[in-house]
């Protein structure tokens, strides 16, 4: 591998882990506040609002690198595909957690949801952030992808499992309840596959990277 090639891969997985490492920091706020009392939830959405600007900016940078085809040099091919794929998933991560964030913030007011969908919606949460920690790790360190895989299996299989208390829980679960644990549940979801997905594009930059 060209020392030119080397750096150009090396610079991208730093970029990438350090955006994973702002996703889980901003997913564990939004998350957080589901369970924060209404007297702290405006201060707690500020926080959260820092964290999403700062993965916003890098997000970005990333997709503005879409705007560069055609006058990229031929040696940074592999630096705009990664942008442009890692971009994309990237910003749609951002626009999840803010979700999670704004269905906090609406429910600031009601009663938490009912017992086994609020444990069902928190379980997914805490898969979710594993998930992305996992990813973050598997690009920043080299971790195994076997754990990984395995949790996006778990996640899934909750999901079904939400589902499943969801569509059983007509007498006992309000409209608005519903929608907003089903909502939360497919944030949750997306945003472990999305940050699977921007890992598993590193390992194939990695792989596939001259000289290999």
């Amino acid at each position: 591998m060209s020392e030119r090639a080397l750096e150009q891969t090396e610079q991208a997985v730093r970029r990438v882990a350090h955006v994973l490492r702002l996703a889980h920091a901003a997913a564990g706020q939004a998350t957080g506040l589901l369970a924060t009392p209404e007297a702290g939830l405006e201060q707690g959405m500020i926080t959260l609002s820092g964290a999403l600007g700062e993965l916003r900016q890098e997000t970005d940078e990333l997709v503005a690198a879409d705007t560069s085809i055609g006058t990229i040099e031929e040696a940074d091919l592999r630096s705009l595909v990664t942008d442009m794929y890692v971009g994309q998933d990237a910003g749609r991560i951002d626009l999840l957690i803010r979700q999670v964030g704004d269905i906090a913030w609406a429910r600031r007011s009601r009663q938490p949801l009912p017992g086994e969908v609020r444990f069902r919606v928190r379980d997914m949460g805490d898969d979710c952030l594993a998930l992305v920690g996992r990813a973050a790790d598997v690009v920043e360190l080299s971790a195994p992808h076997a754990v990984m895989d395995r949790q996006v299996e778990d996640i899934d299989r909750r999901q079904q499992e939400l589902c499943r208390v969801l569509l059983s829980s007509r007498d006992s679960l309000t409209t608005r309840d519903a929608v907003d644990a089903a909502v939360l549940g497919r944030c949750y979801q997306e945003c472990a596959q999305r940050a699977v997905a921007v890992a598993r594009h590193i390992a194939l930059l990695q792989e596939t990277a001259p000289g290999r």
